[in-house]
């Protein structure tokens, strides 16, 4: 007589486990929301001027009864920085992947990433304006060059970060150079290139930002350049909220898709 076969059960997520799922969902919420405490208390208590130092209360209730007004102007900055980071995103891996595979080209190319890396990016900017006029093209090209450097440095370690053993043992079976940068150096370069998003999102708001400030009629950094000229705190202070709210929310995302990307990864074990 045979035994009845057992059912087997799912052993059930440990309860550490959740909570640690939980506190790392909440923890961005948790840090802004002290923060903003924090800066509430102290106006409050030190009994701040509201031109130096306004109640983000007061920035907010702003922000809510203008939302129109931040809309339009948040999702202008919102589309040249996101048009900036996709465009310093690929020339970066296009860049990184040729320095990978070529110790000529990486020379030829690092003294070009050092000049671009030392000179100040919002000079380039009056330049940009003679090329493309009054366009959002200099405002996009200041987005992507601010997030260019961290992607190409990040996109080269990860290309180069093979496991020397993996790529010998490809070879073996005859894998060509194509095929071992598709199933061996893009999938550990992964890693690299989402820490790298994760900076040149605020890299590329900056930048966005910055060139909205020498040439633009609408976007945050407009909003920003003319409330200082007027002196409009709460204009002020609160394109600054919008705009970090708009970073916060982009990298919220991203880490996101990360997570689902990378769920093979190492990185992603104590999350």
């Amino acid at each position: 007589m045979t035994a009845p076969d057992e059912v087997s059960e799912q052993p059930p997520v440990e309860a550490p486990h959740r909570l640690r799922r939980l506190a790392t969902a909440i923890a961005p919420f948790t840090g802004i929301a002290v923060f903003f405490v924090v800066w509430e208390l102290y106006v409050r208590i030190a009994d701040v001027r509201p031109l130096t130092l306004p109640l983000p209360s007061d920035v907010l209730r702003h922000v809510v009864e203008n939302l129109d007004f931040y809309w339009e102007n948040g999702l202008v900055t919102f589309q040249e920085a996101f048009i900036g980071f996709w465009l310093a995103f690929g020339a970066a891996v296009v860049v990184a992947t040729a320095m990978a595979h070529s110790r000529f080209v990486e020379r030829a190319t690092m003294p070009v990433i050092v000049l671009v890396q030392s000179t100040p990016v919002a000079v380039l900017v009056p330049v940009f304006l003679l090329w493309f006029g009054f366009s959002p093209w200099p405002k996009i090209l200041t987005a992507a060059l601010f997030a260019w450097i961290p992607f190409v440095a990040n996109a080269l370690t990860g290309l180069r970060s093979i496991d020397p053993e993996t790529e010998e043992l490809m070879r073996s079976v005859d894998a060509g150079r194509w095929q071992i940068y598709w199933r061996l150096r893009v999938p550990q370069s992964l890693p690299y290139l989402f820490s790298a998003g994760r900076i040149c999102i605020g890299l590329s708001l900056v930048g966005a930002v910055v060139g909205e400030f020498f040439n633009s009629k609408e976007g945050l950094g407009n909003a920003a350049r003319v409330a200082q000229t007027r002196l409009l705190v709460e204009q002020l202070w609160g394109s600054v909220f919008v705009l970090a709210f708009i970073g916060v929310a982009w990298v919220l995302i991203l880490t996101a898709v990360e997570r689902r990307v990378l769920r093979w990864h190492s990185s992603q074990s104590m999350v």
